[in-house]
Formats: C-alpha cells, sequence, structure tokens
C-alpha cells in the first residue's frame, strides 16, 4: 500500500540552504548568495533528515527546517527527481507519476534487499513539492523522504545505514502491522491486529483492477498465513503502473 493519501506526499521547504537578503557583492564578507532561480531553486539536499508528523505529511508544501541526523528524526532525503518538462504542478497525475519515478528506485535503493521482503516492512516514502512562492522562481524538484509508519504517526528511524533493512524475517521495530479497526500500516513494535506473513506477485504490467486482485488474494493467501482470518494490501492503480510493485501482501491475524 502506498504510503500516502494522493496529496499527501508533496514537499516541504528546506531552510538546509540560507539565502542571503542582498546579493554577496554588496553584503558583508562570507554572506552566502542567493539561490538563482530556476528549477532547483531553494532545492533540497539528499541526506537532509527531519522531525515531521502525518499531519505535516498531508500537506503539499511546508517549511519544518531540517534537523541533525545524529539526533532523533522521522524522515530522510533519498532523492531529489524533477517535474518533466512540459508538465505542470496542476497536473496532479503526471506530477505524481514523476515522483513514483523518482522515489521508488531511491526506496528501493535505501532499504535494499527483495521488493517482497521491502514490502513486509512498515518503511514508506512521501513525496513533496516547492512551495507557491518557491515554484514562483521556477522551482520544479520532488523531493523524496523515507519515514518509518506507526498507524497515525510517523516513528523516528532506526537507521541511516544502507540498506536499512537486515536479512528477513524483520524485526518488530520494522516489520509491517496493521492497526486494529482502520487497518493502517504500522510497525509490529506497535499496537497491531494482523502481521505480514507472506508475499504474492502477480504478473500483471498493467493494474488489473481491485476485482481480479482480491480474487487472487482469496486464493493465494490462505497458504500464506496461520490465521482463519486474514487479511491483504497491494499497490494502488498508479503505483503499480508506474513503480512497478505488482506484490500482494498477505496478513495473520494476531492471536495474542
Amino acid at each position: 500500500m502506498l504510503p500516502r493519501p494522493s496529496r499527501a506526499q508533496r514537499t516541504l521547504v528546506t531552510l538546509a540552504a540560507a539565502v542571503a537578503l542582498v546579493p554577496a557583492l554588496s553584503g558583508p564578507a562570507g554572506a552566502v548568495p542567493p539561490t538563482p532561480d530556476g528549477p532547483d531553486y531553494q532545492a533540497p539536499a539528499v541526506g537532509e533528515c527531519r522531525n515531521i508528523d502525518m499531519a505535516t505529511a498531508g500537506h503539499a508544501s511546508d517549511t519544518t527546517a531540517p534537523v541533525d541526523c545524529s539526533t532523533t528524526h522521522t524522515t530522510r532525503v533519498i532523492a531529489v527527481g524533477h517535474l518533466p518538462d512540459g508538465v505542470a504542478w496542476s497536473q496532479d497525475a503526471a506530477a505524481e507519476k514523476a515522483a513514483i519515478r523518482a522515489c521508488q528506485p531511491a526506496w528501493n535503493q535505501a532499504l535494499g534487499r527483495t521488493l517482497p521482503v521491502r514490502d513486509m516492512s512498515a518503511y514508506s516514502w512521501f513525496w513533496f513539492r516547492p512551495t507557491k512562492d518557491q515554484r514562483s522562481h521556477g522551482a520544479r524538484w520532488i523531493r523524496c523522504d523515507l519515514a518509518l509508519r506507526g498507524g497515525t504517526k510517523i516513528l523516528p528511524l532506526p537507521t541511516d545505514k544502507t540498506p536499512a533493512l537486515d536479512q528477513p524475517p524483520l524485526s518488530n521495530k520494522v516489520a509491517r502491522c496493521l492497526t486494529p479497526r482502520t487497518f493502517y500500516t504500522t510497525a509490529c513494535s506497535h499496537k497491531h491486529a494482523f502481521r505480514a506473513t507472506g508475499t504474492f506477485t502477480v504478473r500483471s504490467g498493467t493494474f488489473p483492477g481491485a476485482k481480479k486482485l482480491n480474487a487472487a488474494a482469496m486464493r493465494k493467501c490462505p497458504s500464506r498465513v496461520s490465521t482463519d482470518s486474514y487479511r491483504w494490501s497491494y499497490k494502488l492503480k498508479a503505483m503499480w503502473n508506474v513503480g512497478k510493485d505488482h506484490v500482494v501482501v498477505c496478513y495473520s491475524k494476531k492471536t495474542s
């Protein structure tokens, strides 16, 4: 399941690159020159860390400043892509496709292991677009942030190493579970009702539709779960078609 509501993965403003109030030539010695207008105007940098919550992640833009990555943080920039030439920010579907193309490969690399293993983790990613003011200066960058879901919260990242995932079985602090009642993705170290226990891959390059995917899950998940009651999840259409993640995850019900 993709991590985000369609507009929840937009952009945060980076304050990592300070903008001088006057041109460097007229400012004091050592003044930082202003960022030139263009696609990379005030662009974030790969490796920046931040502390944001799920509400912040739901905004199209945000002005949260980076923090020292040696301190507690909930997200880390894993890629900076760009909106393709000829595509406007108002074209939501096209912008989302550009974000998937930029962020999904970076997510794969950051986590390591295989796609089924990654999909059995609670790691996700968010994407962010420039603010209205930054866009007025020509900014066209897309920021991709790695995050660990904890239901309605974003949990502190347990590591910044690459690959972030150890060999399976995954530990509770990163393994994927589902919260009670709402069935949101959460790390299994937090309260949950179902746990990811198996996967299968659907051989379809284009989204086959919910009816076919649900039927496939009802056929195949019983051999991949340990309880009579079970659930499953898969990527939505845009992610399926663009991101090439065709894995269905099966979840066993918690018994104790």
